[in-house]
This record gives C-alpha cells, sequence and structure tokens, in this order.
C-alpha cells in the first residue's frame, strides 16, 4: 500500500504538466509533476525548521491549492498533519493545540492571531514563494515512511462532545482513496471542485484519489453558492461535494444565476441527513445530475456507503437510504449487548474496514469506549435491508424517548420540512415530569404558519406518539458544526 508518497510518484510518472490543483479565484496551479518537486522541497523545508520525522504540522487556512499540497506533501515526508477548523473559536484553536503539539503552523492568518499556537509559523505567502524560488530535486528522492504512521490528525467534536484528534494513517486514507475512485468511477477526465472546508475530512478526501487517478482538482477559498455556480461553469467541474445545507443554497441560488452546470455529472454530500424534500428540490433543479448520498465520519477515513443515483429512488423505501458499503468496508447493525442484528432490525451502526482509525490521539479511553477490534462503534441508529442497504435513523443520543416510546427526530424533521412554510427542523426531547420527555420541533419558517397547522401535518403522516407536542420558532437559522450537523447538545440547552 504504501504511503502518500505512492499517489504523488504516480501522479508525477502519468501525467506530468497536467495541471492537477488550481485556485479557481487566482489561477495559482501546480502540476502533478509539480506536486512531486514540491515534496521535495517541503521535506528540505520542515528539515531546516527542525520539524522531524512524525512531528506535527498544522494548518489554519481556507481552502486552497497550497493546502492540498500542504495536505499531500507534509504526510509523504514523514509528518503529521493537523488541519485546524477555521472557525473556531481562539479558546478551542489553543485547546487543539495544545493537544497536538504541533512543531509548525501553516497558515494564511496574520501572525499576531495565531501567536502561541506553534512555536514556529510560515504564513501561506512565504510557502508559496519558498516553493516558487526552489528547483525541484529528482523524486526518486522522496521521503518513505511506514503506512501504519500518522499521516494527519484530525479533530472533530462531531455534534455531542468536545474536540478530539482522530488519527488516520497512511493506510487508512490510501484505503479510503481507492475506495473513493471505485465507487464513483472516478478517472483522469474528472475535475473536482472543493467547495467543502478542508479542515474537515469531507473537504479533503478527494485530495488523495484525485492525484492518484490523475483527475483535476479546483478549489475556492469559502463556499459561496454562486461563485460555485459560475466556477462549475468557467471551469468545466464535472464533481463536487457538500453537505445538505449547501445544497439547499446551490437550489437557491441557482434559480437566479442559470448557470451553464452541463459539465457537472455529480453532485455527492453527506455529513448530515438530507430531507426528502431537499433532495428533491435539488434533483429538479439539476435535472441532468447524478445524485450520491453518502454515509461516513472523519474515524472512517471518512467513507463507509454511497447511494448512486439516489434521484433515481426518491419517493420507494430506499430513497431514505444511505447506500451500500464502500469496497472493503464491512458494516453491520448491532444490539447493545454485541449481537449482530438480521435485516429490518434497528441498532447502532458498526463499521470495520482497515479504512477504521487506530483511535483518537493521546486519549486511551475515548479510543476502547469507540474502536473495538478493529471496528468503530458509531453511536449512529440504523438499520440495514435485504440487500445491504443501509438507512440512518438517527443520533443514539438524540433518540427521545417520550412514554416509553422512542421517538427519532430525524423522520420528524422529514415530515416538517416537507412542510411549505419550514426551511428547516429540529426535533429534541424537553424533560417532561409525565412523559420524561416531549418531542419538541424548533423550526425556521419561510412564511407564516401557526403550531396548528404544524401540528395537522404531522398527525396526517406520523403515529400519535411522534407528533410534536411543542413548537419553537426561531428566526435565525438552527446551529451546526462545521461538517453540517445540526448541533442538538446546542438546541437541548435553549429553551425558548
Amino acid at each position: 500500500m504504501h504511503t502518500f508518497a505512492e499517489p504523488i510518484r504516480r501522479g508525477a510518472t502519468c501525467f506530468g504538466e497536467k495541471v492537477s490543483l488550481l485556485d479557481a479565484t487566482t489561477n495559482l496551479s501546480w502540476t502533478f509533476r509539480g506536486v512531486a518537486d514540491a515534496t521535495v522541497t517541503v521535506a528540505a523545508l520542515l528539515h531546516e525548521r527542525g520539524v522531524g520525522r512524525g512531528d506535527r504540522v498544522a494548518v489554519l487556512a481556507d481552502g486552497s491549492s497550497l493546502y492540498a499540497l500542504a495536505f499531500l506533501t507534509i504526510p509523504a515526508v514523514g509528518r503529521a498533519l493537523v488541519p485546524l477548523n477555521t472557525r473556531y473559536s481562539p479558546s478551542e484553536l489553543a485547546a487543539a493545540a495544545a493537544d497536538a503539539t504541533p512543531a509548525l503552523l501553516l497558515t494564511d492568518r496574520p501572525a499576531t492571531d495565531v501567536r502561541g499556537l506553534a512555536p514556529q509559523i510560515i504564513t501561506i505567502d512565504e510557502m508559496t514563494e519558498t516553493l516558487r524560488e526552489r528547483s525541484g530535486v529528482s523524486r526518486d528522492e522522496l521521503t518513505f515512511g511506514h503506512e501504519d504512521d500518522t499521516a494527519a490528525i484530525f479533530y472533530t467534536g462531531g455534534t455531542t462532545d468536545r474536540a478530539k484528534g482522530v488519527v488516520m494513517t497512511h493506510r487508512n486514507k490510501l484505503v479510503d482513496a481507492l475506495s473513493l475512485i471505485a465507487g464513483l468511477d472516478l478517472d483522469e477526465h474528472d475535475r473536482w471542485l472543493v467547495m467543502s472546508p478542508m479542515f474537515h475530512a469531507a473537504g479533503s478526501f478527494n485530495v488523495i484519489p484525485c492525484l492518484w487517478i490523475g483527475a483535476t482538482q479546483v478549489f475556492l477559498p469559502r463556499f459561496d453558492a454562486t461563485a460555485v455556480l459560475r466556477t462549475i461553469e468557467e471551469q468545466q467541474c464535472t464533481i463536487t461535494f457538500g453537505v445538505p445545507t449547501m445544497l439547499q443554497a446551490l437550489a437557491d441560488a441557482q434559480q437566479q444565476v442559470r448557470a451553464d452546470v452541463s459539465s457537472l455529472r455529480l453532485l455527492g454530500y453527506g455529513g448530515a441527513p438530507i430531507t426528502d424534500a431537499l433532495a428533491r428540490r435539488v434533483a429538479e433543479t439539476f435535472p441532468d445530475v447524478e445524485l450520491c448520498a453518502m454515509y461516513g465520519a472523519t474515524e472512517m477515513g471518512p467513507m463507509a456507503t454511497i447511494h448512486r443515483h439516489h434521484e433515481r429512488t426518491l419517493g420507494t423505501p430506499r430513497g431514505r437510504s444511505a447506500g451500500r458499503p464502500v469496497l472493503g468496508v464491512d458494516v453491520r447493525i448491532v444490539s447493545p449487548d454485541g449481537r449482530a442484528l438480521p435485516p429490518g432490525e434497528r441498532g447502532e451502526i458498526v463499521v470495520r474496514g482497515p479504512n477504521i482509525t487506530p483511535g483518537y490521539w493521546r486519549k486511551p479511553e475515548v479510543t476502547a469506549a469507540a474502536v473495538r477490534g478493529g471496528a468503530y462503534w458509531s453511536g449512529d441508529i440504523g438499520e440495514l435491508d435485504d440487500a445491504g442497504y443501509l438507512f440512518v435513523v438517527d443520533r443514539a443520543k438524540d433518540m427521545i424517548i417520550t412514554g416509553g416510546e422512542n421517538v427519532y427526530g430525524t423522520e420528524v424533521e422529514d415530515v416538517l420540512a416537507s412542510h411549505p412554510a419550514v426551511v428547516e427542523a429540529a426535533v429534541v426531547g424537553r424533560p417532561d415530569p409525565r412523559w420524561g420527555e416531549i418531542v419538541t420541533a424548533i423550526v425556521v419558517l419561510r412564511a407564516p404558519a401557526t403550531a396548528i397547522e404544524l401540528e395537522e401535518h404531522c398527525r396526517e403522516r406520523l403515529a400519535n406518539y411522534k407528533v410534536p407536542r411543542r413548537f419553537e420558532v426561531r428566526e435565525s437559522a438552527l446551529p451546526r458544526s462545521a461538517a453540517g450537523k445540526m448541533l442538538k447538545r446546542e438546541l437541548r440547552a435553549s429553551n425558548t
């Protein structure tokens, strides 16, 4: 399997002077051979700075071709990459840096804003200048490590607790890359538009497979729906990936922009559940584009399942499915006592494969609870059908127990989202002396609607115990993580 150096060398050998990485806003680009040459330069630069093998190098920056270059080259020369969340508060950044102890920070932020995160700081501009000034050395001198070495540490807090560093080895990431290549039929003719934040696994899981297979990657510094549509048109992009909130923004913007997106063959999404109403709207807005749902987590590399041509199953039982396992990955539904459950029964989703993290950085107790026997216990509730299609029901911690009945919020949210007045909805449990919890809907509206109207809408489509007993209307968007997941812990903590 080797390390990140293998895709870099193959890219240079097979695709040479073809553009590999391209910034859409500045036109800065790197060829496949240029990526290999830059790898040797990065190795020399880190050595000069006293950053040894196994040391961590943090990156705090918006998405760009240089970010992708860092993502590839730093692990390839035996150091571990630590992408830092650009949306973290100063205290959250300080906590992540204190945990990872990076020897160096690469950033596009002013030095005064990041002081103390690492003993050494290099700006993106300085790195770019260094790479352009130094001539490349033979790529036969690329440093090789071991496939079990740490390639990256991704900080993720999910939706329930404090951020923790997910360790990804070279093997984890290369296996995930091969799964993506096979799962999406990726080839050298593709042009992948990166519109998701690159500090997150969903914004960088494309970097290695695209380099390996010869596909060009186009980068935007941050998500802007109109800019995405214009870039697809101008750069003839064939694939992009985002979370459902991004897809909603793209559908809204396309009604105004009417961009020529005929080059786009596949629109992928994951990171959070997508409602039937939104999936239908996206399919109607982009009728000639394949919709592809994915399920996974940072701990999974991040891919576990793929649902190709999701648009063809809308309105059928499999329209709510996250698809079937990618090659080399085993997905099972397990009971609380560890028994594998048959199709149709609900339990915890457990994923096993060479893509699974060995654990959390410096957190052995947390690792022992989540990674057992080489499998990741996701904390998600789901079920499989008799053909291996996975249905993700909810987070175990988000399940509502009211009067002894289990209510999965995502099911109620999907019904609420189908109401024409509802922009978005979250369903949580509120403490109740009689029922234990009552089903509570927190909604953002695009048009006036009363609680009675929303309740009747739900009652027509849900069992009585699933119908929200309380409705809370918010004026602004509901809180989400950087990955687009609803932060239900914040909603549960508030009580309007």
